[in-house]
C-alpha cells in the first residue's frame, strides 16, 4: 500500500511539474504572438496576446514594454505610461523599459523626467547609445545647453553618420557663440545629407532623395547641385514641371551649370518644347563644347523633332570627341535611314558593331535595312543576332519572322510570329 501511496505521490509531483513547465510555455508562446503581431501591425492582436503573458505570469517586465509600446502606436499614451512604469519596477535594471519611458516622457514634455529616465536607461546599459542624442535633445530643451553639447557629442563619437546629432550640435554651438564651430557642423550636415540623397536615388528610393536633397537646400539655399539632384528624382518620380523648376533654380543659382541645362533639355523635349530643350542643350555646349554626351543629346532631340540633317551633324561631332561611341554611330545611322541614306546607315550600323558586337538594336536595325534592300537572308541572319543578344526581342521575332514567310519558311515564320507575341510584340520602328 505504501508503494502505492508513493506512486500516487510521484504521479502527482510529475504533473504538478509538467502543468508549471505547460504554462511556462504558454507564456512564451503568448509573448511570441504578441511579438508576431504587433510586427504584422495587428496591434489590438497584440495587446491582448501580451495581457494573456501577463495574466500567467504578473512578473514579466518585458511583456509590460512591448504592450506600452503597442499602446503607444495605437496613440494611448497613458495606457503606455502605466505600463512602461510598470516594466522598470518588475525589472529594476530594464533599460529599453526606462528608454521607452523617457522617449514617452519626452513626447509628454516633460524633459526632466524623461533625462532622468535616459540617465537610468545609460546606468542599465552603457551600450545603449541612442540615448546620448535623445538625452541630448531633452537637455537643449530645459536649457542645459552645455549638457545638450557633450551628449550630442558623444552621440556623434559613437555614430560619425549620425547627421541628426550633427545638425542638433551646430544649432547648440551657435546658442553658445561658436560660430565656426556650427557652421564646420552644418558643412557636415549638408555633405551628409547630399550622400544620404545619392544612395537613395542609386537605389531607387526617389521621395527619400527629395526629402535628403530638400535637407540640403534648407540649410544652404545655394547649393545649385542639391536643386539639380532634386530635379532628377523629380524627374524620375513623372513631375516633370518641379524637375524643370529645380533644374531652373540651379541655373539661377550658376548660371554656368552645365548639367542643369542639359538634364532641363532633356525634360524640355519630353515635354515637346522644342525651342526650349535646343536652347538648354545648345547652352550646355557652349559652356563644355568638349563634350561628346553634349552633342550626342542634342542630336537625340534634333531627331526627335525631325531636324535629322542637323542631328547628323550633332552625331557626327560626338564621333569626332568620342570614336569610340557605338550609340553616337547607332543613331546616326537611324537619322540616315530617315533621310532614305540607307548605303550610308549600313556603314554606321557595321561601325557601331564593330564597337559593341553585343548591340542587338544595331543588329535589328541593319536588319531591318537589309529587309527593305531584298537581302532577306542577311535580313535573317542580323535579326537572328539581335535575339542572340537578347532572348526577348519582340520586334526582331516578327521581323524575322516576316522575311523567312517572303522565302517560303511559312512554319519558321508561324514560330517567331508566335514567340513575338510571347515578347509582347511592339511594331514600331526603332529609329
Amino acid at each position: 500500500m505504501k508503494i502505492i501511496r508513493y506512486l500516487f505521490s510521484f504521479l502527482a509531483i510529475i504533473l504538478m511539474t509538467q502543468h508549471g513547465l505547460i504554462a511556462a510555455q504558454e507564456i512564451v508562446n503568448f509573448y511570441k504572438q504578441g511579438n508576431d503581431k504587433m510586427a504584422a501591425g495587428d496591434y489590438s492582436g497584440a495587446i491582448e496576446e501580451y495581457t494573456k503573458a501577463i495574466n500567467q505570469d504578473p512578473k514579466d517586465a518585458k511583456a509590460y514594454n512591448n504592450r506600452g509600446v503597442v499602446k503607444l502606436a495605437l496613440g494611448d499614451r497613458n495606457g503606455a505610461l502605466e505600463d512602461y512604469e510598470k516594466a522598470v519596477i518588475l525589472k529594476p535594471d530594464y533599460a529599453e523599459g526606462y528608454y521607452n519611458y523617457g522617449v514617452l516622457k519626452n513626447e509628454l514634455g516633460d524633459y526632466s523626467s524623461a533625462i532622468v529616465a535616459y540617465n537610468k536607461a545609460l546606468e542599465c546599459n552603457s551600450r545603449f547609445t541612442d540615448i546620448y542624442f535623445r538625452r541630448g535633445a531633452a537637455k537643449g530643451r530645459v536649457g542645459d545647453n552645455n549638457g545638450a553639447l557633450a551628449d550630442y557629442t558623444n552621440a556623434i563619437q559613437v555614430n560619425p553618420e549620425n547627421i541628426d546629432a550633427y545638425n542638433n550640435r551646430a544649432i547648440i554651438k551657435n546658442i553658445l557663440g561658436d560660430k565656426e564651430g556650427a557652421i564646420a557642423d552644418f558643412l557636415h550636415v549638408v555633405n551628409g545629407y547630399f550622400k544620404a540623397g545619392l544612395a537613395k536615388a542609386e537605389k531607387g528610393d526617389k521621395k527619400g532623395a527629395i526629402a535628403d536633397y530638400t535637407k540640403v537646400i534648407m540649410i544652404s539655399p545655394k547649393n545649385a547641385d542639391a536643386y539639380t539632384n532634386r530635379g532628377n528624382a523629380k524627374n524620375d518620380l513623372g513631375d516633370r514641371e518641379g524637375a524643370i523648376a529645380d533644374y531652373s533654380k540651379a541655373i539661377e543659382i550658376n548660371p554656368t551649370h552645365t548639367l542643369a541645362y542639359s538634364n532641363r533639355g532633356f525634360v524640355k523635349v519630353a515635354l515637346g518644347d522644342k525651342a526650349g530643350a535646343l536652347f538648354d542643350y545648345t547652352k550646355a555646349i557652349e559652356l563644355n563644347p568638349a563634350s561628346a554626351d553634349l552633342y550626342f543629346s542634342r542630336g537625340i532631340a534634333l531627331a526627335k523633332f525631325g531636324e535629322y540633317q542637323k542631328a547628323i551633324a550633332d552625331y557626327t561631332k560626338a564621333i569626332k570627341l568620342n570614336p569610340k561611341s557605338a550609340l553616337a554611330y547607332l543613331n546616326r545611322g537611324n537619322a540616315k535611314v530617315r533621310i532614305d541614306n540607307r548605303k550610308s546607315a549600313l556603314d554606321d550600323y557595321n561601325k557601331a558593331l564593330s564597337i559593341d558586337s553585343k548591340n542587338a538594336d544595331a543588329y535589328f536595325n541593319r536588319g531591318f535595312v537589309k529587309a527593305n534592300q531584298k537581302d532577306k537572308q542577311g535580313a535573317i541572319a542580323d535579326f537572328s543576332k539581335a535575339i542572340e543578344c537578347n532572348p526577348d526581342y519582340a520586334k526582331a521575332y516578327y521581323q524575322r519572322g516576316i522575311a523567312k514567310s517572303e522565302l517560303g519558311d511559312e512554319q519558321g515564320s508561324i514560330e517567331d510570329m508566335k514567340q513575338a507575341a510571347k515578347s509582347g510584340l511592339n511594331l514600331t520602328p526603332k529609329f
